[in-house]
């Protein structure tokens, strides 16, 4: 099953998908929610198979996770991006409203802020190497995965956050 869940991985991050949809309101009605660099940060967890690295970066998540379902953020539209040693995907702008994504069809590697905390959790409780990097605003901004430490990474951005007016 394992084998299953890194096939899908690299699946997932391999397949491009068209760049920002047309369907997306115009940037003026979407504003940061907040004054603050929406780059990712340094990283805040780099942890590897080991059973205490594990826990602390599953604790991690679920202690940011919180933080930001305490946010309140339920409608944004965010900026995705892929990468991996395969060939270029272009990032997507992803359109969020009462938290699920709008809109199809969606790529296969637009991910949610929920899901993103998701895929950390799968690769930690998958014993895989995860490195994570937080936005000012809570989410991950950025999250690299390398499956049973294959140096076969793969890396998930999250930026350009912005809510509604």
């Amino acid at each position: 099953m394992k084998a299953s869940v890194f096939v899908g991985a690299l699946l997932v991050a391999c397949h491009p998908g068209p760049s920002a949809r047309g369907d997306v309101p115009a940037e003026a009605r979407w504003t940061t929610t907040a004054p603050c660099d929406t780059s990712p940060t340094t990283p805040s967890q780099r942890l590897g198979a080991v059973r205490p690295a594990r826990d602390s970066l599953l604790r991690d998540v679920q202690v940011r996770r919180a933080a930001w379902r305490a946010r309140g953020i339920a409608d944004y539209r965010v900026r995705i991006a892929m990468r991996c040693f395969c060939p270029f995907s272009p990032p997507t702008i992803l359109e969020v409203r009462g938290g699920i994504p709008v809109g199809p069809p969606l790529q296969p590697h637009a991910f949610t802020i929920e899901a993103l905390f998701d895929l950390i959790e799968r690769a930690a409780e998958n014993d895989e190497l995860v490195e994570v990097h937080y936005s000012c605003l809570g989410y991950p901004a950025s999250i690299a995965v390398d499956p049973k430490g294959l140096d076969n990474w793969y890396t998930v951005t999250a930026d350009h956050l912005a809510t509604p007016h």
